[in-house]
């Protein structure tokens, strides 16, 4: 008994600790195609607590999926793409995932 409240507690106290992106912003450029993806996910380790996989998608078609293995600080993350196929009134929809739980996505339409 023992051991099963001892593993609740630390699987609650991981729980408390991870968390998804507090917010994505995407930007994009249609001059250029460029798609800017900023992130904001405050960690205490980089290198440990990260958004790790970032999914691109233009009108519900998955058209980027990058992982990546830590994120650019503390606080948040930067990511350009070049989307060439994007034209006025496609939606581009990204998903970034946390490495140890959560999900947080933004999407915008193009004028």
């Amino acid at each position: 008994m023992k051991y099963l409240l001892l593993i609740v507690v630390l699987i609650g106290s991981s729980l408390l600790v991870a968390h998804p992106a507090s917010n994505v912003n995407l930007e994009f450029d249609q001059e250029t195609s460029i798609l800017t993806v900023n992130f904001d996910h405050k960690v205490k380790d980089a290198e440990k607590h990260f958004i790790f996989e970032i999914i691109v998608y233009l009108n519900k078609e998955v058209i980027i999926e990058q992982k990546i293995e830590r994120q650019d600080n503390l606080e948040n993350g930067n990511l350009v793409y070049k989307i060439i196929d994007a034209k006025s009134g496609d939606k581009i929809k990204v998903r970034t995932k946390c490495n140890k739980i959560g999900k947080k996505s933004a999407e915008i339409i193009l004028e």
